[in-house]
């Protein structure tokens, strides 16, 4: 009986050794010691999501002389975590892929303790910060979008210790709110907290990679090993004192306690849920902006490729399951409800044929399930949205998420993002913010989730719900609403085909309309199958269906209608004050004074007539007229000149995010270095926003490239603001005698469009 006893202990440590083995070692490299921050990967290990995934993995806390991104690409690990910052790396060239991004807004924040006198922000400035060298962007963004320079403040290495706060070591600290700020208050400080997310800048942190080699080579295994993380991050927010109680007593190489952990714990689950109900999202607009901070601050100069960069463009959840596969020969067909005028995304034709983007879209899905979508017809989108509560039609064709719409559809992961624009009449000047907006009416179609969103999100908006995007312009036309606002590619499609000559698109608002699927809420597998046909859309499909049914362009000029009529007005006042005065003054025997006064007076005027406020360069009326004379010239006496238009890349971001008057420095900056380097004969103007528009007379093709590759490497070489750095594109044309001038500069915005569209900091000639 001993005996087999003892042969049955052998076959069971024989057959766990076994399994022990079938496990496939790997590792994760953590960017710091164990504590909380970790907790989802921990768990993972300890509660065996890990072992069932087939993964024994080990995980490695930081130190000296690691770097992340390296540890993956080089094979040392075959996942990491690491920062934001690792998008620089992406744009030198280094192949990793984001797997998940476990916090959406970053815990890294400013610490200071209140007796240090540091009440606001400015107060920053001339301090002394404790952080590491590569300091996360996201408290460089914070400081830089209140004025504060890198030049303003000295960085002193880190003790990572809280105290030196108390004991005059230090006045601020690169911090987690989610640690250093507990442990000030436990030594009896009183924290003040700078968190970039309240001044606009929510990065991405922890976020979790592996290398593109290794997700090819081994892409079943990610999957696994990603899931079985998110996994064991659900359970740690779940289970917080279970977890708690786990790294204090095998996980605590920081030492710290109960409390702190627990506080850390709640933290961190506010970062990791922050504007989303779903653990682990990485979005590449997102991702993008991230960059384009780093790219206005000088940290970089080149384009970024984020092909190959996110876990979805591996494709690694397309493949159905047999439930549902079994679940589509079920059913023989899904219904689906559209808009039935909402061009060019959907519509129903005069045969009543269902046509658009989103039939093209559903072709392709058809393809990938092997089933069949039957569109129902409905008169209106609010009789679509109808039918859909009613449980009539399965699934909305392109919709938006939102709150109440929860209540009875689900949605997949959105297959467009389209921005919102507004629509108005002709005279009406360019809308720069939505706050130009205000108390305005603003016509928005009765269902759509924008008009719920816009309510929520800017109340001061005087919104008119209308019946479609027909029923919106003809009110707009008709003088009944100030303007209305839909999508770009909807209301450039409707102003094309009914408006021209009567609206236009007046500015972009700064939202943009993200559409998915949206699936009836009671059947959780439809929504499953559909996901997975969104996430089937090739890149190069996603483009071709997008390209055939978008190409439309708006202009941001500004409209000089209105101070034209201005100024008119004011010279006429003037002569005819000026001629009343004259002869008051000759009566009076001082008409030589009051002719001096009014010369200047007139001259003045005049300049004020030609010249950009901001800028001090000509306007684009004054251009207009140097344009008609170069051409009479050229026509006359034979010659050439060459016309540059060129625009500030990602201007936007700039006043995004450090505001209207950093943008307006840098247009000043700018206007002064092409005067600078520019020739006398030259005539440089503002031609609207960021776009200057620059007349060189006697220059050929050859001389005028070398002219803009001059002008373009000396703004590329500029710190504006003392700070950061910008690019410009540029597109040139030449004019010959006798041609068209408008033709003339439509090839030099063509020339523009193309090299904004081909990399941005680029000359192109047409």
């Amino acid at each position: 009986m001993v005996r087999f006893v003892n042969i049955l202990a052998l076959l069971l440590l024989f057959s766990s050794v076994i399994a022990a083995e079938d496990l496939k070692k790997v590792s994760l490299q953590l960017q710091w010691k164990n504590q909380f921050q970790f907790a989802g990967y921990i768990m993972a290990k300890e509660k065996g999501f890990y072992k069932k995934a087939g993964l024994d993995v080990t995980l490695k806390e930081w130190q000296h002389g690691i770097h992340m991104e390296d540890d993956v690409i080089q094979g040392r690990s075959e996942y990491a975590t690491c920062r934001a910052t690792s998008l620089i790396d992406i744009s030198n060239g280094k192949k990793i892929v984001y797997l998940a991004s476990i916090f959406q807004s970053s815990p890294l924040v400013l610490l200071a303790d209140k007796s240090s006198h540091i009440k606001s922000i400015q107060d920053v400035k001339n301090k002394r910060i404790m952080a590491t060298r590569d300091i996360d962007i996201s408290l460089f963004s914070m400081m830089f979008s209140q004025g504060i320079t890198p030049k303003d403040v000295k960085v002193i290495q880190p003790s990572f210790k809280a105290a030196d706060l108390l004991n005059g070591k230090t006045d601020l600290i690169a911090a987690y709110i989610s640690n250093e700020a507990y442990v000030l208050k436990s030594l009896g400080g009183q924290p003040v907290i700078f968190n970039p997310k309240d001044y606009g800048f929510d990065f991405y942190s922890d976020l979790l990679i592996t290398s593109q080699e290794y997700i090819q080579d081994n892409p079943q295994e990610v999957k696994r090993f990603r899931k079985a993380s998110l996994q064991g991050w659900k359970y740690a927010f779940e289970h917080i004192d279970e977890t708690v109680e786990l790294i204090y007593t095998k996980y605590n190489s920081l030492h710290k306690t109960k409390e702190a952990l627990h506080y850390e714990a709640e933290e961190l689950k506010k970062l990791a849920y922050y504007a989303t109900d779903k653990l682990g999202t990485v979005e590449k607009q997102k991702l993008q902006r991230i960059y384009d901070v780093y790219k206005l601050l000088g940290l970089v100069q080149k384009e970024i490729d984020l092909r190959g960069a996110l876990y979805s463009d591996y494709a690694l959840d397309t493949e159905l399951t047999t439930e549902e596969k079994k679940y589509l020969l079920k059913r023989q067909e899904i219904t689906m409800c559209i808009d039935p005028n909402w061009m060019p995304f959907e519509h129903f034709n005069k045969d009543g044929k269902y046509e658009g983007m989103t039939a093209d879209y559903f072709k392709a899905f058809e393809k990938t399930l092997a089933t069949s979508f039957r569109v129902l017809p409905t008169q209106t989108w609010t009789q679509s949205i109808e039918f859909a509560k009613q449980r009539k039609c399965d699934i909305f064709s392109l919709a938006m998420e939102t709150p109440k719409r929860k209540e009875y559809m689900n949605f997949t992961s959105p297959y467009l993002v389209i921005p919102l624009v507004v629509a108005t009449k002709l005279e009406v000047p360019f809308v720069s913010d939505i706050k130009d907006l205000e108390k305005k009416k603003v016509g928005i179609c009765k269902g759509y989730a924008f008009a719920e969103l816009l309510k929520m999100k800017y109340p001061f908006l005087n919104i008119v719900e209308v019946e479609d995007i027909d029923d919106g312009l003809k009110r707009v036309s008709d003088g009944e609403l100030f303007g209305y606002i839909g999508t770009l590619a909807s209301i450039g499609y409707k102003l094309q085909n009914n408006y021209i000559g009567k609206l236009k698109i007046t500015g972009k608002i700064e939202e943009s309309w993200t559409l998915g699927i949206g699936v009836r809420n009671d059947d959780p597998l439809l929504l499953s199958v559909l996901q997975k046909a969104v996430n089937s859309l090739s890149e190069e499909e996603n483009r071709r269906i997008f390209n055939k049914w978008i190409s439309i362009k708006y202009d941001q000029e500004i409209d000089y209608t209105i101070l034209w009529k201005v100024v008119a007005f004011f010279s006429f006042i003037l002569v005819v004050g000026y001629y009343f005065y004259r002869k008051q003054q000759l009566l009076k025997g001082r008409l030589q004074e009051a002719n001096d006064k009014l010369e200047v007076a007139y001259e003045s005027l005049q300049e004020i007539a030609i010249t950009d406020k901001l800028t001090q360069l000509y306007n684009r009326h004054k251009l207009d007229e140097v344009l008609s004379m170069e051409k009479n010239r050229i026509d006359r006496y034979g010659g050439s000149f060459g016309i540059i238009i060129l625009d500030i890349d990602y201007f936007k971001l700039i006043n995004d995010t450090y505001g209207h008057h950093v943008g307006d420095i840098v247009l000043q900056e700018l206007s002064a270095l092409l005067k600078e380097n520019s020739r006398i004969s030259d005539i440089i103007g503002r031609w609207g926003g960021e776009e200057f528009l620059i007349i060189a007379p006697n220059l050929e093709k050859d001389d005028i490239e070398s002219f803009a590759k001059n002008l373009k490497d000396k703004v590329s070489q500029h710190l504006f603001n003392k700070t950061y750095k910008i690019t410009v594109s540029m597109g040139i044309s030449v004019y010959q005698a006798g041609e068209d001038v408008e033709k003339c500069l439509v090839r030099a915005d063509d020339a523009l469009y193309i090299s904004k569209n081909s990399g941005r900091d680029k000359i192109t000639i047409k």
